[in-house]
């Protein structure tokens, strides 16, 4: 079976066709789709975080739709068990010659587009289930292993800590999502929208528009984007930035922050912006579009001290001073009345 090919030209029309159809459905969180396609198209996982009722398990659901894939949906719980997510070996008996063998029935995760509800309600022993299922896109049960399906997609819905009966994602597991996309709770005019499709005779659902196999051409094509020595090393100034042991790291950041961004951040920096850059329509990726994804790629990744949290410190500060200290290191000499006229978005 040949791979498929695409041009630039043809991953910018296939992504745009699919962000357009998800428009039609789900109504407004356009920051919020486009970065969710940049993580499927990147080969990774997503994370959707927010308060319950803003339309995650319709986003996910509709991307599956959108994009033909097999999709599965488990509901974390704090009784399910690992075997309830990968599978598990039943003995069975052969009444002709009574002869008993182990059979391994594959769970949920054996499918292109796999959402996992509500995954800070199950205990860590549950989630450490997804880990190999994540990294290495298999499932080893009593020493077979079983590959999962290509592609394969895990989305994750999390809790915020402020609501009852839930467990905190350990760093491990939180690390293998490429991001941490947060869904706001909609203006008034685009609530008005959600109530006018929602309470009517009619429902609206997601037409397919693309196939697995477009998907993996797309993620190939990606993957070949070019990116210069800059672009990689603004994109490894910010990461090795946020970490307090680095020779780097301000002294400000030093203060608020207790654990840094690890290598997968740089690595989910670049491979997303080759995405933005063939969606935007270009074939090379530039500053701006690292830019553009350092708050959802980082916004998982950091462990702020507990006087950071005192202080009022929150995340949108760590990350403005982490901006800025890349940016002025990287700015040739300047007055310093000039410099708090700088502009971080300009990178």
């Amino acid at each position: 079976m040949t791979e498929q090919t695409l041009s630039p030209t043809e991953f910018c029309e296939h992504f745009a066709r699919i962000r357009d159809e998800m428009a039609r459905v789900v109504v407004g969180q356009e920051r919020a789709v486009e970065q969710l396609l940049v993580t499927v198209f990147a080969g990774g996982h997503a994370l959707l975080t927010g308060m319950p009722g803003l339309g995650r398990t319709l986003l996910v659901q509709t991307l599956s739709d959108i994009l033909h894939l097999s999709y599965r949906r488990i509901q974390f719980t704090p009784d399910l068990l690992p075997t309830d997510i990968v599978g598990t070996e039943v003995l069975e008996c052969n009444r002709a010659d009574d002869r008993r063998t182990f059979r391994f029935y594959k769970g949920p995760v054996f499918a292109n587009l796999v959402l996992a509800d509500e995954i800070n309600r199950s205990p860590a022993r549950t989630q450490a289930a997804l880990l190999e299922v994540m990294q290495e896109r298999q499932v080893t049960v009593g020493g077979q292993t079983y590959f999962l399906l290509a592609p394969f997609i895990l989305i994750a819905t999390q809790n915020n800590v402020e609501t009852e009966g839930v467990w905190p994602l350990g760093e491990a597991q939180v690390d293998r999502f490429m991001m941490s996309i947060k869904l706001e709770y909609p203006p008034l005019a685009e609530e008005r929208d959600i109530l006018r499709r929602t309470t009517g005779a009619r429902s609206n659902r997601g037409r397919p528009v693309a196939s697995p196999e477009i998907i993996l051409a797309m993620q190939r094509l990606a993957q070949s984007v070019p990116i210069v020595p800059s672009v990689k090393d603004f994109a490894l100034a910010i990461v090795r930035t946020s970490r307090a042991g680095e020779p780097e790291a301000p002294a400000e950041i030093k203060r608020v922050i207790r654990l840094g961004a690890s290598p997968r951040t740089a690595q989910a920096l670049m491979l997303g912006a080759k995405v933005l850059a063939l969606a935007r329509g270009r074939v090379h990726a530039t500053r701006q579009d690292v830019a553009d994804l350092v708050e959802p790629v980082l916004r998982h990744r950091l462990l702020l001290d507990f006087r950071a949290k005192a202080e009022g410190c929150d995340f949108n500060y760590v990350l403005r001073a982490l901006l800025r200290a890349v940016r002025e290191r990287e700015l040739p000499p300047v007055s310093k009345w000039a410099r708090p006229l700088l502009k971080i978005a300009q990178v």
